[in-house]
C-alpha cells in the first residue's frame, strides 16, 4: 500500500539520522518530491487538486518543479510549492501524475500518483472515500435544494438545531469559512433538525449567517429524513456534525465542524 506524503516525510528524516550518525558524513542533500491529493477516484469529469507544498530541500535550496498529469495537456511548471493545482480529466481512464522537482544545482527527485477515473465513481455511504448520498430538501423560506446540483464545487454539509447551544457555537466558525471560500467554489449548506422552521431562520438572522443555505424538513433531530439518510437522527451520533464533500460528491472529511480546517478546505478547491 502507498504510503502518505507526511510518513514518507517523517520516514525520510528518521532515514537520514540513522545513516548520518553511522557514517559521519553529510547526507541528504537532493529535493524531496511529495506529490499529495485529496481524491484519486471519482467520475468523468474529474476535477483533481494536487498539493505540492508538502516537498521540501533538506539544505533549504531553491528548487522548480514540472508537473506531468499523464494525459495530451501541456505540463505545469513553477517555483511557488506553497500551491494547489488543479486539473481536469475530461474522459474515464487511468493517469499517472508525475511531479519532478529539480534545486538550484540541478539535482531532481521525483513522485508519482495514479489517478483513476470512471464513470461511476465511490459506493454511496458516509464513511470519507464514498459518495455522499443525494437528498432533495425545502430550503428555509421556500424553493428546494438537490445536493447533486452542487456538482463541480465543493459543499460543506452542516447538521445543527437552534435547540442545541453547541450547534449555535459553532455557527461562526462554519460562517468565516463560508466568507472566505464562498468565492472559490465551496458552497455551505446547514440542515437545521429544529421542530419549527422559524426557530432555525430566526437564529440564522440574528447572527446575520446569511451566506449559509438553510435547509429545513419537519420530524426534528429524530424525524428529519435528511438526518436520518446521513446517520445523526440517533442518540449515538450527536450533532453539530459536519460533511465536506469534493466537486465529485465525494465525503472528504466527516467530524464535528470545529476540527474542519482551512487547510482541509485549501486542498479541494
Amino acid at each position: 500500500m502507498r504510503s502518505t506524503p507526511r510518513l514518507r516525510w517523517v520516514g525520510f528524516v528518521l532515514l537520514v539520522g540513522i545513516v548520518g550518525a553511522l557514517s559521519g558524513c553529510e547526507v541528504g542533500d537532493t529535493p524531496v518530491a511529495v506529490l499529495a491529493t485529496a481524491a484519486i477516484t471519482g467520475p468523468a469529469p474529474f476535477d483533481a487538486s494536487f498539493d505540492l507544498s508538502y516537498t521540501a530541500h533538506p539544505l533549504d535550496l531553491a528548487m522548480a518543479y514540472e508537473l506531468d498529469f499523464g494525459d495530451t495537456s501541456p505540463r505545469t511548471t513553477g517555483n511557488d510549492f506553497d500551491v494547489a493545482v488543479h486539473h481536469t480529466y475530461a474522459a474515464a481512464g487511468r493517469y499517472l501524475v508525475v511531479l519532478t522537482v529539480t534545486d538550484e544545482r540541478g539535482a531532481e527527485s521525483r513522485d508519482s500518483v495514479e489517478i483513476m477515473v470512471d464513470n461511476t465513481g465511490p459506493p454511496i455511504g458516509l464513511l470519507v472515500g464514498m459518495t455522499a448520498p443525494d437528498f432533495t430538501a425545502h430550503v428555509a423560506g421556500g424553493g428546494e435544494f438537490t445536493l447533486s446540483s452542487t456538482r463541480g464545487s465543493v459543499v460543506l454539509l452542516d447538521f445543527w438545531g437552534a435547540w442545541c447551544p453547541p450547534c449555535r457555537a459553532t455557527l461562526p466558525h462554519l460562517d468565516a469559512l463560508a466568507r472566505a471560500y464562498g468565492g472559490r467554489g465551496l458552497v455551505a449548506v446547514v440542515v437545521s433538525t429544529d421542530l419549527k422552521e422559524e426557530d432555525a431562520i430566526a437564529t440564522l438572522d440574528d447572527g446575520d449567517f446569511t451566506r449559509f443555505t438553510s435547509l429545513w424538513e419537519p420530524g426534528g433531530k429524530g424525524g428529519n429524513p435528511i438526518a436520518q439518510l446521513y446517520g445523526v437522527a440517533s442518540s449515538d451520533v450527536g450533532i453539530p456534525r459536519t460533511y465536506v464533500l469534493d466537486r465529485q460528491g465525494v465525503l472528504r472529511f466527516v467530524g464535528h465542524p470545529t476540527d474542519l480546517t482551512r487547510a482541509m478546505i485549501e486542498t479541494l478547491l
